[in-house]
């Protein structure tokens, strides 16, 4: 029973790491404004489309995920609403936390950390962790460089 327990949450982590990185890919990549030179000139025809179904918000979700999420960012940050208002819309507790005031003790109480910094605002701390911090950990932006180069992981930069 207890293999099972172990594995669920593995499974359900590994679930949040996806949704996570789904969000990045889908909303990382914009591009915001075109050049005035590369503006495409010629009229495209008009073609007839097929009505599109509505879109249903979590179409396909029944309910949130029963994991605890801790989102560590900068607060008070556009970046930040968007994370945890995404979040909350996919599990069932979202927590907040300082990045720049983080303790390995405020991740006690959740399943999956994510530690969000763009690197822009100002200049971001290494996170300090124990050996003994055991938290299935999600980086994003700069602080997966400083984590991984600290910790000398081949990820740290990629």
């Amino acid at each position: 029973m207890r293999k099972f327990i172990v594995a669920k949450k593995i499974i359900l982590a590994m679930l949040a790491l996806w949704l996570v990185h789904a969000l990045i890919i889908s909303g990382g990549c914009k591009k915001t404004d075109q050049a005035e030179d590369t503006r495409q000139t010629a009229e495209a025809p008009e073609v007839e489309h097929a009505a599109a179904p509505e879109i249903v918000e979590n179409a396909g979700v029944s309910e949130k995920l029963d994991l605890r999420i801790l989102y560590v960012g900068l607060p008070d940050t556009e970046r930040q609403k968007d994370f945890v208002t995404f979040l909350r819309g996919h599990f069932k507790q979202v927590d907040t936390a300082d990045y720049n005031a983080f303790g390995e003790e405020q991740a006690k109480d959740c399943d999956v950390a994510i530690f969000d910094k763009d690197g822009i605002e100002r200049q971001a701390l290494d996170i300090e962790v124990s050996e003994q911090y055991s938290r299935a950990t999600v980086t994003i932006g700069l602080p997966g460089a400083l984590w991984g180069r600290s910790r000398n992981m081949k990820t740290a930069y990629m």
